[in-house]
């Protein structure tokens, strides 16, 4: 968790599960006070402890998926080809872009001002469904609408260009890292991608092979990546319009991680 939540959010929680909040003294009276609370990662095991028992951790995954929807996704594929193509770019060539995106994330010359030096717009993120399977091998399989990256067009200087596409986005569990809150990374571009601090704030990332990973675009075949592969997912929530839903994310990631990672 990096983000305190609104009381109101705890008072949901009871109000579903009837459970032990676990809080301190300090977190109590903060709660009677009706101001945030931040857990530690100890309270929200103890949260999960108590709502798991009552089910088990698989169901509740599968149940609570909704939770961390639509899903904000950026798709980094790592390999001696892709750095090549990088120097191509006027800025930071040395920092890597994604080759899919949900949202599409792409240049618009209407919005180059001070506060948006490579005019860039984001889209709204919009519906996508996120499977969940916890077989042997665990997997994942996530279906939207976003940006695929299609090499880069000559304006000025070379611009990314990332085409509206239907993508659907499968991951095996083998050989897997999975990171809650990735802090960013210096060798990626975020530019052209959902902001970092969506994924910093709510959501996790994968650091598997890309032989595990395969991209389907549109009515395409899907294709296996080559290289490595730093898959980052997360949701666009604000806090304050809704509290239960971000402390949902924050439980969920937390059986995710104890469950896969």
């Amino acid at each position: 968790m990096k983000i305190a939540k609104p009381a109101k959010a705890y008072r949901e929680l009871f109000d579903q599960f009837e459970i032990d909040l676990g809080l301190t003294s300090d977190q109590a009276t903060a709660l009677d006070k009706n101001q945030s609370i931040l857990l530690t990662e100890e309270q929200l095991d103890l949260l999960l402890d108590q709502i798991v028992a009552l089910d088990d951790i698989d169901k509740f995954l599968k149940k609570f998926i909704h939770s961390v929807l639509p899903i904000s996704l950026s798709l980094f594929v790592i390999n001696d080809r892709l750095w090549k193509m990088m120097e191509r770019k006027s800025w930071d060539n040395d920092k890597m872009l994604a080759m899919s995106t949900i949202p599409l994330c792409a240049w618009d010359k209407k919005l180059n001002d001070t506060n948006n030096p490579k005019a860039v717009k984001r889209w709204t993120v919009q519906p996508s469904t996120f499977e969940l399977s916890l077989d042997s091998t665990p997997t994942i399989k996530i279906t939207g609408k976003g940006g695929d990256f299609s090499g880069f067009i000559e304006r000025k200087n070379f611009l990314p260009n990332y085409i509206f596409e239907s993508l659907t986005i499968g991951v095996k569990f083998d050989d897997a890292n999975i990171e809650t809150y990735p802090a960013p990374r210096d060798d990626l571009d975020y530019n052209y991608s959902d902001y970092a601090r969506v994924f910093y704030e709510h959501g996790f990332a994968i650091s598997v092979p890309g032989e595990n990973v395969t991209l389907r675009i549109s009515k395409r075949l899907p294709i296996k990546m080559l290289g490595e592969v730093y898959l980052l997912i997360g949701t666009r929530v604000n806090v304050e319009d809704k509290p239960y839903q971000a402390l949902m994310i924050d439980i969920w990631l937390r059986a995710f991680q104890r469950r896969i990672g």
